[in-house]
């Protein structure tokens, strides 16, 4: 292989990688990862706005250290706010505050749909889903060589 053609593949995975860092400015103390469990609880919680803090780990194929830390940072910023099960006292639930739930409309659903109908405006469905492919390959091969 050509190594430019390396290089410019190297790149363009970098490039793939920063366009969540084009979302708007986050409030102070927000990170990220804030965005991903507030994604993750909206998207599975139960009638009663719970999440299981393990569920979240699991859609997010996270550690359980790492969700906790998370949920614990976001609990200190008013994102959310956790509770026991009262079926199973030992299984710590979470909801979203009101100031998480306008993260959620704001910095995840807003953006989403902003992104969505430009994407499709330009790009085909076709051409999405042969990137995605790719990527997933290119990122295995990556893995493969590192040994990782």
């Amino acid at each position: 292989m050509d190594i430019n053609l390396l290089d410019r593949i190297l790149h363009a995975m970098d490039e793939a990688g920063s366009v969540r860092t084009l979302v708007p400015e986050l409030p102070k103390g927000v990170r990220p990862v804030h965005l991903r469990v507030l994604d993750a609880l909206s998207r599975s919680r139960g009638d009663d706005g719970c999440v299981r803090v393990s569920d979240i780990a699991d859609a997010l194929d996270m550690r359980m250290p790492n969700v906790t830390r998370a949920v614990r940072e976001m609990t200190g910023l008013g994102l959310l706010e956790k509770t026991s099960d009262p079926v199973d006292r030992r299984v710590v639930l979470v909801r979203a505050t009101p100031a998480g739930e306008e993260c959620v409309r704001r910095y995840i659903v807003g953006v989403r749909q902003r992104i969505e109908t430009e994407l499709m405006a330009t790009v085909s469905v076709e051409d999405i889903n042969a990137m995605i492919a790719t990527i997933d390959a290119v990122k295995a091969a990556v893995v493969k060589a590192c040994g990782r």
